[in-house]
């Protein structure tokens, strides 16, 4: 009887030693295969319009997404609405980046319009409701008495205000490196001169203390944007065209670029050896504002400056060495940055793409590991 029982423990031994190494409870490495490297440019835009980038069309939507994009292009934008103002051609350059998002503000032609006459015996014109909504400013102009106009003497006058798009005409870097379009201003009748300079006053919601300046369309002209109390600014031009609204501000620890994080979700899947998996997480990109000033040009700063903020989906394939549970966890990895313009400070959180890892077994039978 001893001896049976001694065989049966043995056996018993060999039994559990044989299961130890089976694949069910191997180190489990997931070896990725796979990963979704396509680029994908996504645009959206106030008004319906068509949208071309590289050889994708798509019509008549105020949104469209652009996969397998090159590289590098230009997006044509055409209006569906003859109402609205043409668009300039847009250079879109990824840079290393799997998503690009922009936001596209397309102007409607102005419903307010005064005459030079009127304009030259004191009256105002203003920008309309519509475009005040679009832009988040209202702009008009004044001229002073006695003006004489020249260079176009027939047009009336008229004034539109929209955001930049990154990568536009309008897009320019300013005097230094932290300056930044944020507001393009229309300003009709284009070509016209003026013998004494016009006035134009833009009112901006929560702007006190930014440090903003004017900027013609060809860089070559530099105005102060001077303020007049109670959200206002003032700029004298002495003459017509496009003229960029720009903010100057500095990244208060651009040394150290923020407080650096991440925001860490876990998830538990269970694999086959052999066997692919594809997971799918969600990846933040671009500028989140979090505090301080909150104007409409401190909103455009960063979608200009930084990116739009975007949220967009990641897929990797990985295949499993064994069967079993695994762990992984997605980074999502953020700077949490300060920056000053003039005597107005804002935070805002800056994402970067987000990562998966696999969690790797620290001994056991069980757990999983990434590559």
């Amino acid at each position: 009887m001893k001896r049976i029982a001694f065989l049966l423990c043995t056996a018993a031994m060999l039994g559990t030693m044989s299961s130890c190494t089976s694949d069910a409870d191997k180190t489990i490495r997931m070896v990725k295969s796979e990963v979704d490297m396509t680029r994908t440019l996504m645009v959206s835009s106030n008004t319906a319009a068509d949208f071309t980038f590289g050889e994708q069309t798509v019509s008549n939507v105020t949104s469209a997404t652009f996969k397998n994009a090159p590289e590098k292009g230009t997006l044509t934008i055409t209006p569906t609405s003859a109402d609205y103002f043409a668009q300039e051609p847009i250079s879109v350059d990824f840079s290393g980046k799997s998503v690009v998002a922009l936001d596209v503000q397309i102007a409607k032609k102005p419903s307010i319009e005064v005459s030079q006459e009127d304009m030259k015996n004191g009256q105002v014109v203003t920008n309309d409701a519509e475009n005040q909504e679009l832009s988040g400013v209202t702009a008009s102009i004044a001229v002073p008495s006695g003006t004489t106009i020249t260079g176009n003497t027939t047009s009336p006058f008229s004034i539109v205000a929209f955001a930049p798009t990154e990568g536009g005409q309008w897009m320019t870097r300013g005097e230094s490196d932290g300056d930044a379009s944020v507001l393009v201003l229309r300003c009709a009748a284009d070509g016209a001169k003026f013998s004494e300079p016009v006035t134009v006053t833009l009112d901006i919601p929560e702007s006190d203390g930014l440090d903003l300046y004017c900027m013609s369309e060809d860089g070559q002209e530099v105005l102060p944007l001077a303020e007049v109390g109670n959200s206002k600014r003032s700029v004298k031009l002495s003459h017509f065209s496009d003229w960029i609204t720009v903010m100057r501000a500095t990244e208060e620890n651009a040394v150290t670029r923020g407080t650096a994080g991440e925001e860490i979700s876990t998830f538990t899947i269970s694999v086959t050896k052999d066997v692919p998996v594809q997971i799918s997480y969600q990846s933040k990109t671009g500028a989140v504002w979090t505090g301080g000033t909150k104007s409409t040009v401190v909103t455009n700063y960063l979608k200009t400056k930084v990116g739009k903020y975007v949220v967009s989906t990641k897929t990797e394939t990985y295949t499993p060495t064994a069967t079993g549970t695994m762990t992984y966890r997605v980074h999502q990895p953020y700077s949490d940055n300060s920056y000053k313009s003039g005597t107005a400070k804002f935070t805002a959180r800056v994402y970067s793409a987000a990562y998966a890892v696999f969690e790797q077994p620290q001994g056991g039978h069980s757990g999983g590991g990434g590559s």
